[in-house]
């Protein structure tokens, strides 16, 4: 039995097959451990390794050089430790573990355990400084790993091992006087932390009673925050695939440490792994839903989960990942590379009704779309928002989140303006209070109708969010997608018994090049991709709009790839005013120049808001064909 992931000799194992096979890795680790070294450390989040921020000697452990709190949470995980293990494991210097102890050793001189006299203050989950308990539980991981990546140097002598196991039971008797709610994602990464404590210092009196209660929290976590879907309920991608590993780590440490997890707590790991899955776009990065970074590979969530549930179907359907390394250990891991090597993506729809997400594919395309709730404080206010990629490029995208700063960057990246779907009378769907807090009421999502079948993918949904405005305003969506016809339709309908304005928005990749036209009295758009051949028309016909005008222009928006960056974007805004029904159908025809078939040619092209209709004719090649849907229709002939 192991009191942690792997042995020293295969910790060894794992460094050199780190440095071999992922220099790059390998080579950024051993920057941050020599600059840690010095007690300069990267802003975190960010994997900005050209910006060094110094913190002082001794390290001011509550030094933060701007406004945003998550710099001292950041800070006071101490991730940077890992850094400086595996930097020690490729290369033996000394210095880096002298970092390590003079590191832990100023933190707990100048953060002594906090007497609160207010239980709802310990454990409410914004609190400042370095014991809210969300840094408790993962400081002491960063602390163990890094302690057993140094473990065999004579530096880590008995009076520093001594001083590291009071540290663990401080943090041990703090995560157990202490318990957050087991409705936010905080508890998972309280527990897993006590857990990891518990398989270590698994001599101490207390380390049973600290297993059980971490495992029993977990497990009240996993059936509070995991819907029947397998969705973390936070519905945003980043915290889903965040709670696959907070979640995964001491279900396998549990199996190493000889005291496993529940058949049930598997289980819901692996109806966890089908929504991370099914997310995956056909360039291998996941759509980024609310406060998620632009590009992630869930994949690599699939190679973790796939290993811990020996599940090689599961693992094969993973992506190479440098962390499962140090988890599963050199051999393992290869074995896991091996399993992939011939795996081959599906290409099939997949819904979560329940939820309220529809990921639509085909050999072509990927469609996501969100009819779901607002899923929380790292929910944005971005229903009917969504994300289409057709032959890998990428057309219409989520923007990201950039930043939990208060302030007008943060309400833009969570606002309805951000994202691709409509705003009315410039309100985002949900009232927006702070950061990390949405007013009432909040916008709900419903799904009217959904196919997926041979031929094309079609969704009807609508929302709530702007019925509590004067002369309440429903929007409802149609999107068709043909599989071997290259066409999208998005019909737009809003309904409202006053005057409003409304605006329409679509985020393109930053590398699109967008014209503006106007063809037969409708507003046109061409969109070029330079670096994929692929090109993207669009026309615009409108019906019930105020004097039938109806305004596109080209705007600037913004994206951000990773947290705390941000670039610009393209974006094609339509704006018009209107009252009672209105709609507008917007036709998407994407092309690409080594097509033999010949572009498609939309012939004719009707929308009538009082019968809520919507027609198109169109000839691609020789063929001709004609769509018409209505309130519960769908006729596509050809």
């Amino acid at each position: 039995m192991k009191d942690y992931y792997l042995t020293q000799p295969e910790l060894r194992s794992a460094a050199a097959y780190y440095a071999l096979h992922f220099p790059q890795e390998a080579h950024d680790s051993v920057l941050i451990a020599d600059h840690a070294v010095n007690n300069e450390f990267i802003v975190p989040y960010t994997g900005d390794l050209t910006r060094w921020i110094p913190l002082g000697n001794p390290v001011d452990w509550l030094h933060n050089p701007g406004n945003d709190p998550e710099f001292t949470w950041g800070m006071n995980r101490h991730w940077h430790m890992l850094d400086l293990g595996k930097a020690y494991l490729m290369n033996g210097r000394p210095q880096y573990v002298t970092a390590f102890t003079a590191h832990f050793r100023s933190w707990r001189a100048q953060n002594p355990v906090p007497v609160i006299e207010s239980y709802e203050e310990a454990v409410f989950f914004q609190k400042l400084g370095p014991w809210r308990l969300l840094e408790t539980g993962l400081r002491v991981q960063s602390w163990i790993s890094a302690y057993k990546y140094m473990e065999d140097s004579p530096l880590l002598d008995e009076e520093f091992r001594s001083e590291f196991l009071a540290g663990l039971e401080e943090h041990a008797g703090f995560l157990t006087c202490y318990l957050g709610s087991t409705e936010i994602n905080h508890a998972i990464m309280h527990m897993q932390g006590l857990y990891m404590i518990a398989a270590f210092y698994h001599w101490h009196p207390r380390a049973p009673y600290w297993r059980q209660l971490a495992e029993e929290r977990l497990e009240l976590c996993l059936l509070h925050q995991v819907g029947p879907e397998g969705v973390q309920i936070e519905l945003t991608t980043h915290y889903h695939d965040a709670a696959i590993e907070m979640f995964g780590t001491p279900y396998l440490l549990g199996a190493l440490s000889g005291h496993p997890f529940s058949a049930w707590y598997g289980g819901q790991l692996r109806k966890m792994a089908a929504f991370t899955e099914a997310l995956v776009r056909p360039d291998q990065q996941s759509t980024g839903i609310g406060d998620s970074d632009w590009t992630g590979d869930g994949r690599r969530r699939l190679t973790l989960l796939g290993a811990i549930l020996a599940d090689d179907a599961l693992t094969g359907r993973g992506t190479g990942n440098p962390e499962c390394l140090w988890l599963l250990g050199a051999e393992e891991y290869e074995r896991c590379i091996r399993l992939q090597a011939a795996h081959t993506p599906s290409v099939s729809s997949v819904a979560f009704p329940q939820t309220g997400y529809y990921i639509m594919r085909d050999r072509q395309q990927y469609l996501f779309f969100d009819a779901a709730p607002m899923g929380g404080a790292h929910g944005h206010a971005d229903a009917l928002n969504l994300e289409w990629m057709w032959k890998q490029q990428l057309l219409f995208t989520d923007t990201g989140r950039y930043t939990y700063e208060e302030g007008e960057w943060r309400r833009y990246f969570k606002s309805t303006l951000a994202h691709n779907t409509i705003t009315v009378d410039g309100e985002d769907q949900t009232p927006y209070v702070s950061s990390q807090q949405w007013g009432e009421p909040l916008a709900g999502a419903r799904t009217l109708r959904y196919e997926s079948g041979s031929r094309y993918h079609f969704i009807d949904a609508a929302h709530d969010g702007y019925t509590r405005l004067p002369g309440p305003v429903v929007h409802r969506r149609w999107v068709l997608s043909g599989k071997d016809i290259p066409l999208m339709l998005i019909a737009d309908w809003l309904e409202g018994d006053a005057a409003h304005s409304l605006e329409q928005r679509f985020h393109l990749h930053p590398e699109a090049v967008p014209r503006l036209s106007a063809e037969d009295g409708r507003t046109t758009a061409s969109v070029t991709y330079p670096g994929s051949g692929v090109k993207l028309n669009m026309i615009w016909t409108t019906s019930g709009l105020t004097d039938e005008r109806f305004s596109v222009t080209k705007q600037e928006g913004w994206v951000s790839e990773i947290y705390g960056s941000k670039s610009e974007i393209p974006v094609l805004a339509g704006k018009a005013d209107f009252a009672g029904r209105a709609g507008i159908l917007t036709v998407c025809l994407p092309g690409d120049t080594a097509e033999d078939s010949g572009p498609l040619r939309v012939i004719g092209c009707i929308i009538d808001a009082g019968r809520q209709t919507a027609e198109l004719t169109y000839m691609y090649g020789a063929a001709a064909g004609t769509i018409m849907i209505g309130n519960d229709t769908l006729e596509w002939t050809e």
